[in-house]
């Protein structure tokens, strides 16, 4: 199966992984700075988890969640190169999520 021109180039899948990555780190750091401000945590399931457990256990299963979900890119990005479209989606997500953060912060 051949994906169109921009989903099957290296450096799009580069710029869709570095996206998703990046924009994943920007949503730790501008969560932090917003509870570190007394903001809300506007993320209704990781809501309970920061009130219950704290920070540092949210960031954890966060970043487990991100490395189970780079481990499954990884497995199946050559049998299943329409994977990419997923995660191009989860980046546009993220950034939605840094944009609101941001929002939030001003």
């Amino acid at each position: 199966m051949v994906l169109p021109g921009s989903l099957n180039s290296r450096l799009n899948q580069a710029l869709i992984l570095s996206g998703f990555i990046g924009f994943q780190v920007m949503d730790s750091l501008t969560t932090h700075l917003g509870l570190a401000l007394q903001h809300a945590e506007l993320n209704h399931l990781m809501a309970p988890v920061i009130a219950t457990q704290g920070e540092l256990v949210a960031y954890a299963i966060k970043g487990t969640a991100v490395a189970v979900l780079l481990a499954i890119l990884m497995l199946l990005y050559r049998r299943k190169p329409r994977v990419w479209h997923a995660y191009e989606v989860a980046a546009w997500l993220t950034a939605a999520a840094v944009v609101s953060n941001v929002v939030q912060l001003l």
